[in-house]
């Protein structure tokens, strides 16, 4: 009996450990059944407790996940082959496995509390269509050119007085740094209008190596350990002002990615700058586009000849850009993409992504048509 006591008493901290680190990523499971909760969360008590550590990590001027991820390679190898060396000379192994057996229970339980608390809660609030009161409905074919109408009208007034580069592609007026520095201050414009993407101002990193990045077909990430924002700049430009917002928005709460596209376009299209809006409405006309094309290809022929050359110069730098990226890598990254997001209470999987047509269209009716018309 006494040995079982013994047990139980040194078993303790590692059980307390593992069932902390269980309660923490189930919570956000848990919460989806309560979202009010989780929206309170979000608007009242996230923006205090990440502040501290989204405002440090904004001070330093490159990516940390970049770095992290880049000497945990090495770091993991040297540490197993030191755990495997000590695990063998070790005259006590019932104590040294104890002992690592805490500090991973340790380890994990950070983690998951980390990841919850940071992010993970975010996936169990209410859409951000339901807070901004966008009800998707069905709608015409005359009602989807519509929105392609105004959308290449978006394009057509800024396209023209941004800069270009020896390819003829559009460069953001001020540079990419610019464009990552500043992101935050769109987000508060949009912000004005919907309160729900207020939060914390950041500095969106570039990501130095970029290009190989490009493999895994990924454009932005955000960190939740760090409360950092990342940003691919190695792709065409035109689309990272609304890459940029989009990684802003998970920063301030928002972690469903349909609700990101949400906000990083009504980011965009709420700028000052015309560098932001035309990302805005290129990154929304490729969906519209399909749409209508699926539907009337006499109407969607009709628009897209009031699309700008230079946008069409964009759409094929883009495409070519992506076309040398392909293979097995982006596909075991989109497989892993898709798993993380299933687990996270995101059904959809990678299709999530595309789930921000609708919106876009509900947003038109009901707050550009709405206010203008």
């Amino acid at each position: 009996m006494e040995h079982v006591k013994k047990f139980i008493r040194s078993a303790l901290p590692i059980l307390m450990c593992l069932a902390g680190a269980f309660v923490f990523l189930m919570l956000p499971k848990w919460l989806s059944r309560s979202p009010e909760i989780s929206e309170w969360y979000a608007l009242r008590l996230f923006p205090y407790l990440s502040w501290p550590i989204v405002t440090l990590t904004s001070l330093v001027p490159i990516s940390i996940t970049e770095i992290f991820v880049i000497a945990s390679i090495p770091t993991v190898s040297i540490l197993i082959v030191w755990y495997i060396v000590r695990a063998v000379r070790s005259r006590e192994k019932k104590r040294f496995f104890y002992r690592s057996a805490v500090v991973l229970s340790v380890i994990l339980l950070i983690t998951s509390t980390s990841f919850t608390m940071m992010h993970g809660i975010g996936y169990s609030r209410r859409p951000l269509h339901e807070s901004l009161e966008l009800v998707p409905s069905e709608r015409s074919s005359e009602e989807l050119a519509e929105v392609m109408r105004w959308l290449a009208t978006g394009v057509a007034e800024n396209r023209p007085v941004l800069p270009e580069n020896d390819q003829g592609g559009m460069v953001p007026i001020k540079g990419i740094e610019d464009v990552l520095r500043t992101g935050s201050e769109a987000m508060d414009m949009a912000a004005v209008v919907f309160p729900a993407l207020s939060g914390n101002d950041i500095r969106v990193k570039p990501v130095a190596l970029s290009h190989y990045w490009s493999y895994t077909g990924i454009v932005g990430m955000y960190f939740p350990f760090f409360g950092e924002a990342n940003a691919n700049i190695d792709v065409p430009a035109h689309t990272i002002p609304m890459t940029a917002c989009h990684e802003i928005s998970h920063v301030r709460g928002i972690a469903r990615e349909q609700d990101a596209n949400l906000a990083g376009f009504l980011a965009c299209v709420s700028s000052d700058r015309p560098d932001f809006r035309y990302s805005g409405y290129m990154f929304a006309l490729g969906y519209i586009s399909q749409d209508l094309a699926a539907v009337d290809p006499e109407a969607y022929t009709q628009i897209a000849r009031s699309i700008p050359d230079g946008a069409y110069r964009d759409m094929n730098i883009s495409y070519e850009y992506w076309q040398q990226f392909e293979g097995p890598v982006e596909e075991i990254s989109t497989e892993v993409n898709d798993t993380y997001l299933k687990a996270n209470l995101q059904p959809e999987g990678v299709r999530s992504y595309s789930l921000v047509s609708q919106l876009i269209i509900e947003y038109y009716f009901d707050y550009v048509k709405g206010v203008n018309g």
